[in-house]
């Protein structure tokens, strides 16, 4: 049966060795193995319909999902988009995002100078400090979404942790839950007004979730939510917990063989149980 992967990226910038992150070339190499292999990239409106049942795959598909919307995500990342006219979902933390005019992108052509990118943690120490420079902003956004090629969707308000410590599997702490709720809210409610579309789909920060916060995210009007779970996503999977895979090389063989792998539902599952950490 054919299933769909999932993969997930968080920066393209230079930062190479930075946590979960990937160069331009590094990105490039997985969208000519795409564009090479006739995979077709998905928004998660076409893959909630397939997983559903509601509609066919009928050729190789795959969707690209980036986490936080950090600026490198306009700069690098949307480039290489355009040039391959393939569509990728951001899961911004709204929050994060502030005004302000487009800035300069990335062009091979043109070597010219960019915006500074800082290493992730930087990255997240700044915006912690009010400086949302490190984020994409709101005009970039709807620049992106008005490509046809990106698809906004939430990360929550805050991106902060609700749940217990020292727990096995997360479980929401109590006192907390109105605020998740509120997180929640705020982060759908900012991404309608601000970029004028519904806000229906969900990436839960350090993919930590419990019955519980799914039933706060449905109350919230979320339709579907995506996890840091490994595994496979073919018709009948659970569209509240859709599986992705960490985009964590930029090599052409390692990106081909794991579209390969998680292309095939089988297969697909054999490695996830046994190999585990991918």
């Amino acid at each position: 049966m054919r299933t769909v992967p999932v993969f997930m990226y968080h920066h393209i910038n230079r930062n190479a060795g930075d946590m979960i992150t990937l160069t331009p070339e590094d990105f490039e190499n997985h969208l000519r193995v795409l564009r090479n292999r006739e995979f077709r990239t998905l928004f998660l409106e076409d893959l909630v319909k397939i997983l559903r049942g509601k509609k066919v795959s009928t050729q190789p598909s795959v969707v690209l999902t980036f986490d936080d919307g950090h600026l490198d995500n306009w700069m690098y990342a949307f480039p290489l988009l355009k040039k391959y006219g393939m569509k990728a979902t951001i899961f911004v933390v709204t929050s994060w995002l502030g005004e302000g005019a487009t800035r300069r992108q990335w062009d091979p052509r043109n070597q010219g100078s960019l915006p500074e990118i800082p290493r992730h943690r930087e990255a997240k120490e700044r915006v912690a400090a009010g400086d949302l420079s490190v984020a994409v902003n709101w005009e970039e956004s709807r620049t992106m979404e008005a490509s046809g090629l990106v698809d906004i969707q939430s990360h929550t308000h805050l991106h902060r942790d609700y749940f217990l410590p020292g727990e096995r599997t997360p479980k929401l702490d109590p006192a907390k839950r109105e605020l998740l709720a509120e997180d929640l809210a705020r982060s759908k409610e900012l991404i309608e007004e601000r970029l004028g579309k519904r806000c229906r789909y969900l990436a839960w920060p350090w993919g930590k979730y419990d019955g519980e916060a799914l039933a706060l995210a449905r109350n919230s009007g979320f339709e579907a939510m995506v996890t840091t779970e490994k595994g496979v996503n073919s018709p009948g999977s659970d569209v509240e917990a859709i599986k992705r895979v960490v985009a964590k090389s930029g090599d052409e063989g390692w990106f081909s063989k794991r579209l390969t792998i998680y292309s095939n539902r089988a297969v697909g599952q054999i490695y996830s149980r046994i190999a585990g950490k991918i």
